[in-house]
């Protein structure tokens, strides 16, 4: 038999042992709940940077739309420090997202109104300047480019509309004339190969866009 003094000391330690534990799940259920305030102050911050940003992308939307109605300066300069790193960061990537490459000669008028709305976002303008030059002579070479492959490929697809020609008078009786651009073979082939230049030129525009975000 364990004597009786022995008992009570036995009994007071597990008492103590199990006071310990529930202090222990009590301290756990506080940092928990430190943890949960931490996550949601994260949360809140996280919110906040997305919806400013959000607005800077649809103010930069708002002034290439119109640039004499847009209050985007007077919204940058309410922000200051980190938010308007994120105002600014929405902005231009929105200004960036409509610098394409031309399909016509008139699309390279936008980029004067672009290069405006980089220049109010802060962006260094002497650089920026020196960039949208070199842009300009690459949009141009770029037209050209096409139009040169197009009648290109047209010269080098005549020997074939002809054949086509040929079968057709053989089938019908009748004299057809065929055109390149309403050949859908032929269209698939410029297609194609429009493509393909298209991803070269985009590369070296997407190499200047990233060199703009720095400026």
């Amino acid at each position: 038999m364990i004597p009786w003094f022995f008992t009570i000391i036995l009994f007071c330690r597990k008492k103590e042992n199990n006071r310990g534990t529930k202090m222990g799940k009590i301290k756990s259920a506080i940092e928990l709940a430190m943890e949960k305030t931490a996550d949601l102050k994260m949360d809140r911050a996280a919110v906040k940077k997305i919806n400013i940003t959000r607005e800077g992308k649809v103010s930069a939307s708002s002034f290439l739309d119109n640039p004499k109605k847009s209050d985007i300066m007077d919204l940058l300069n309410h922000y200051k420090g980190e938010e308007q790193d994120w105002f600014r960061s929405g902005a231009v990537e929105t200004v960036l997202a409509n610098l394409t490459l031309p399909q016509i000669e008139a699309d390279l008028e936008k980029m004067s109104i672009l290069s405006d709305a980089l220049i109010i976002l802060n962006c260094d303008k002497e650089q920026l300047n020196t960039m949208f030059d070199h842009l300009k002579q690459l949009f141009q070479q770029f037209l050209s480019n096409m139009d040169q492959l197009e009648e290109g490929l047209k010269q080098q697809y005549e020997p074939q509309l002809r054949q086509k020609e040929m079968q057709l008078r053989q089938q019908t009786g009748q004299e057809i004339h065929l055109t390149a651009d309403s050949d859908p073979d032929f269209m698939k082939l410029l297609s194609e190969q429009y493509g393909r230049m298209e991803q070269q030129y985009n590369e070296v525009l997407k190499q200047a866009k990233d060199e703009m975000k720095k400026f």
